[in-house]
């Protein structure tokens, strides 16, 4: 075959098709177990951060103020709500948290689902909230840093990522209170 712009065309337009082939068949073979490693992952944070439940929580899934909620019930009687939080202002970006909440509104725990923050600072948020002396587990009010005049040390160095965390937090306290009502 003979090297002419033509015969590239159509040699790389071929390759590419395959590969897109490829990627579409790996894609649909993975599809359900990745949504099933993700609906896991839901679950197990749920029970690290909730009291003891044993509804199928995945099934509880409601929106409140655009955010999923799910509704946790041990033997039909109602323990705490966990609800999927993000902030988009993180020092890189997005922060997606689940948070659980005890039926008076406190914080029973949350769990770090996704972030892009720096290692060593930013990423320190998954154990440093839920530590003394800067705990944010128990609270039932609206949370901020200190620097902007609330009551929480924001990680040495990632005062950004701080707030974007108290955001989504408080974001969620939000959602909490608007399903109440």
């Amino acid at each position: 075959m003979k090297s002419s712009l033509r015969n590239m065309i159509l040699s790389l337009t071929g390759l590419t098709v395959a590969i897109g082939a490829a990627l579409a068949v790996v894609n649909e073979a993975t599809a359900d177990a990745i949504k099933e490693t993700a609906r896991r992952s839901r679950i197990e944070a749920m029970e690290a951060i909730l009291p003891n439940f044993d509804n199928d929580i995945i099934a509880t899934q409601e929106l409140s103020e655009g955010l999923p909620l799910y509704r946790a019930s041990f033997g039909g009687e109602p323990v705490g709500i966990a609800i999927e939080t993000y902030s988009d202002n993180g020092f890189s970006g997005h922060i997606s948290i689940i948070a659980g909440f005890d039926n008076n509104g406190k914080i029973t725990g949350y769990r770090v689902l996704g972030h892009q923050e720096t290692p060593g600072l930013g990423a320190k948020m998954g154990e440093w909230f839920a530590t003394e002396p800067h705990s944010v587990i128990g609270s039932a009010t609206s949370l901020s840093v200190k620097n902007d005049g609330g009551t929480i040390d924001a990680i040495t160095g990632a005062t950004i990522t701080s707030r974007a965390f108290l955001d989504a937090i408080n974001n969620a306290r939000q959602a909490l209170e608007s399903y109440k009502k």
